[in-house]
């Protein structure tokens, strides 16, 4: 992709300029859902929506007939890794540690989006199992959290939020190419 105004290219796995006036300077990531339409416009109803060429379809229709070419790709401390899709469609909840960091991928079916987050709330780690397609659980409190969003909606923690990291939804291939030293996250 390139902006506008300087004509910079930029990896959108990278978030750096690869060409152009701006070449090598790195854009602020931004945590974004990549998601059926149907399930955003449930989850906030009063969303409107700018209308572009569309896409997602054949991605969608990709990601089903073989999860196995996509991972959910994030980095931690400047290393890289990889979530691979059909472990998070076998466990749409999965809990793990990058080094010392805790974290959280949760996975929604209906949407075909996968969530990062961080497991640490008011200094304590949690650990999370699934109630239902929408719901899980922790067990220090078995107070329920909104898989897709991190809140908690029921229980001695409602109210509060799971970090969400940054990630991205990537076919398996490019994120390897950019990110050659990428570590595999096995459940």
């Amino acid at each position: 992709m390139s902006d506008v105004e300087t004509k910079t290219e930029w990896s959108h796995l990278l978030g750096r300029g690869m060409a152009g006036k701006l070449k090598g300077r790195e854009l602020k990531p931004v945590i974004t859902d990549m998601v059926t339409w149907s399930v955003w416009k449930d989850q906030y109803p009063d969303t409107t929506v700018l209308d572009m060429s569309r896409t997602s379809r054949e991605y969608t229709r990709l990601f089903y007939r073989d999860p196995d070419r996509f991972v959910f790709g994030f980095e931690v401390n400047g290393q890289a890794f990889a979530l691979p899709m059909t472990d998070m469609r076998a466990n749409p909840v999965h809990q793990f540690f990058t080094g010392k960091t805790p974290l959280l991928a949760t996975f929604d079916r209906a949407g075909a989006v996968t969530h990062l987050f961080g497991r640490r709330v008011d200094g304590r780690v949690l650990d999370f199992e699934q109630v239902s397609d929408l719901t899980m659980m922790d067990q220090q409190t078995s107070s329920h959290w909104n898989r897709l969003d991190g809140s908690c909606v029921k229980g001695e923690l409602r109210g509060k939020m799971l970090e969400q990291r940054v990630g991205i939804m990537s076919f398996r291939n490019a994120w390897l190419n950019f990110h050659p030293d990428s570590q595999n996250v096995r459940f």
